[in-house]
């Protein structure tokens, strides 16, 4: 399976190491079976380096113009979960105020796309079920990137899987009033 995902800064995701570990702990064996970011479509082919740039331009303008977003440029998690499914996984995570559509993605790509996530969120593991008392930190970011990312399952457990992800594209500055 492959993926364009975004990813947050490191500094913004310190407070997932600790999270994903609880949600381990209350069962959610797949709280660390992809890597901690948004899945934004399910691909069959990977993006250039010149169509990850020109996603990573739209997500930018569209942060800075999203009505129900931060006007200072930033991303952020509302902290209720959700899941999403997409092929044979289960994305479990906070949802995030970035809308994700076909408009986002450049035109060049529409036959490599076989599917959107809409809602966005933070997958922080991969899981059919909302963890009970586990409480969800506050994401905020500007800083990131989106990245092709490779998925396969390495064995017949639910949860073992390996994944490469490619160079990361980063989102250029935003550019505050």
């Amino acid at each position: 399976m492959r993926f364009i995902i975004l990813v947050p800064h490191r500094d913004a995701l310190k407070p997932y190491d600790e999270y994903r570990q609880r949600l381990f702990a209350a069962g959610l064996y797949g709280a660390f079976s992809f890597p901690l970011s948004a899945p934004l479509s399910e691909v069959s082919r990977p993006f250039s380096h010149e169509e990850l740039k020109e996603l990573a331009q739209n997500i930018r303008a569209r942060i800075l113009r999203n009505p129900a977003g931060n006007a200072d440029g930033k991303i952020t998690g509302n902290g209720n979960c959700q899941t999403v499914k997409a092929s044979q996984l289960s994305f479990f995570g906070p949802s995030l105020d970035l809308p994700v559509d076909g408009g986002l993605f450049p035109g060049s790509v529409e036959d490599k796309l076989l599917g959107i996530f809409n809602p966005t969120l933070l997958c922080t593991a991969l899981a059919e079920k909302n963890p009970d008392n586990v409480e969800t930190p506050a994401i905020s970011f500007r800083a990131a990137y989106v990245a092709n990312l490779a998925i396969r399952q390495l064995a017949i457990a639910a949860y073992s899987f390996e994944w490469k992800m490619g160079e990361p594209v980063w989102l250029p500055k935003a550019k505050i009033a």
